[in-house]
């Protein structure tokens, strides 16, 4: 039972880093494009250019959580 809720732990955390990066990585890029626009007059060029550059970022960063959390489980099962 011990190691069941363990497991579920590190699922959520898991989970959790994915979500918090994704949102970061967004409103980074939205805020960085907000601020391009204030600056250079070019309302709404840069928000749109950051605003999918941020989602970009966040994928990535899913994919980069993910692939280490996979390698994760492989080691700890080869050890097993």
């Amino acid at each position: 039972m011990d190691r069941d809720k363990r497991d579920l732990l590190k699922s959520l955390s898991m989970v959790s880093s994915m979500g918090i990066s994704v949102v970061l990585a967004i409103g980074i890029g939205v805020w960085s494009g907000l601020a391009l626009d204030r600056w250079l007059g070019t309302k709404p060029w840069f928000f749109y250019i950051f605003l999918f550059i941020g989602i970009a970022a966040g994928f990535k960063n899913i994919y980069v959580i993910a692939g280490r959390e996979i390698r994760r489980d492989d080691d700890s099962d080869q050890r097993r």
